[in-house]
């Protein structure tokens, strides 16, 4: 949506609202969201998506029609948030700040469903630790934004708001109830590549990769304590299943109160974003038939309970192999 429609719906939201609530107040508890996410959408920093739009029209009477023109009704559309901001900090803080109101929205019900595919470590675990998660924002920073690389790991600093940010995604997340996870057999493989290729291409210090070594063994501590017990550290119920396929993407879908989401992650942080709630509902189908290839793990099957761990802790030592070979090359 182009500066001037997000002005036409922000005007209309504004004229159609009952005369004793404001704007901000409105918008929050209608579309879920932040108060923060309010006032940028207000002030035209970001844009209404095609979800929000709808949803503001069905509520407050007034046309899609009015703002963006005649739709078809054969094809759904879906929400893909692109880079705005030159600024690569504010973009991630803002991708980590929607992030936050999803998991905030959900979380607010406790009959909610959530099932989530990995064929890697997801920023959902990853945040729990500050080196990883450092190294997800470098990764970022260079991906996205097409930066050459040149500057180390260790030079690079997180900025405070984007902790701040963190914390509050972290503990949110923890309070998230009834989620299943569907993993991929070598979920920890495509973290270990990464962290090997940034290592060879001399980003990483030894330090770097053995503080991200640690923090993935006590990522996989994490889940192996879970699975076993069915919960999270903080007593929610958490299910996990060990799929005999390779999971091709992460995906999450989600149905709380009346209403629906299902994302696909792109890459990192940027998801396809999808509130249709027959896709929804196709999505869960899906979902539903990879668990018939999967095994439950959780408080079950400790043989492939097993077997899963060693062949994560498989992976985390090919860091451990990386390490050693790069100090006897420094013997020589």
């Amino acid at each position: 949506m182009d500066k001037k429609l997000n002005e036409l719906l922000a005007a209309k939201v504004a004229e159609n609202i009952p005369q004793n609530i404001k704007t901000i107040d409105y918008l929050m508890e209608a579309l879920e969201i932040s108060r923060e996410s309010a006032y940028r959408r207000m002030r035209g920093e970001i844009p209404f998506t095609f979800n929000e739009i709808a949803t503001l029209s069905l509520n407050l009477g007034f046309t899609v029609d009015e703002i963006i023109g005649s739709h078809k009704k054969d094809r759904i559309f879906f929400d893909l948030k692109a880079d705005s901001s030159s600024d690569p900090d504010k973009s991630f803080l803002a991708m980590i700040q929607d992030y936050y109101d999803y998991v905030d929205g959900i979380s607010k019900f406790r009959d909610g469903e959530i099932l989530v595919t990995l064929n890697r470590i997801s920023v959902f675990l990853l945040i729990k630790f500050d080196t990883l998660f450092k190294f997800f924002y470098y990764k970022w920073i260079h991906q996205t934004y097409n930066i050459p690389i040149y500057s180390s790991f260790s030079e690079m600093t997180i900025p405070p708001e984007i902790i701040a940010m963190r914390q509050q995604l972290k503990l949110r997340s923890d309070a998230l109830s009834n989620v299943s996870f569907i993993l991929d057999r070598d979920l920890f493989l495509p973290t270990v590549r990464e962290i090997q290729y940034y290592y060879n291409r001399r980003l990483l210090s030894n330090e770097d990769v053995q503080d991200m070594k640690e923090e993935l063994i006590k990522l996989l501590y994490y889940i192996e304590r879970t699975l076993q017990r069915g919960r999270n550290e903080n007593g929610y119920e958490y299910y996990f299943y060990v799929s005999a396929l390779n999971i091709e993407t992460n995906t999450t879908y989600a149905s709380f109160g009346d209403n629906y989401a299902s994302k696909f992650w792109v890459y990192s942080l940027h998801a396809v974003v999808i509130k249709n709630q027959e896709i929804c509902k196709m999505h869960k189908k899906w979902l539903e038939s990879m668990k018939k290839s999967s095994v439950l793990v959780t408080q079950s099957n400790e043989m492939l309970q097993e077997e899963f761990i060693k062949r994560q802790e498989g992976h985390i030592k090919e860091l451990a192999i990386l390490l050693q070979n790069s100090e006897r090359s420094n013997e020589i």
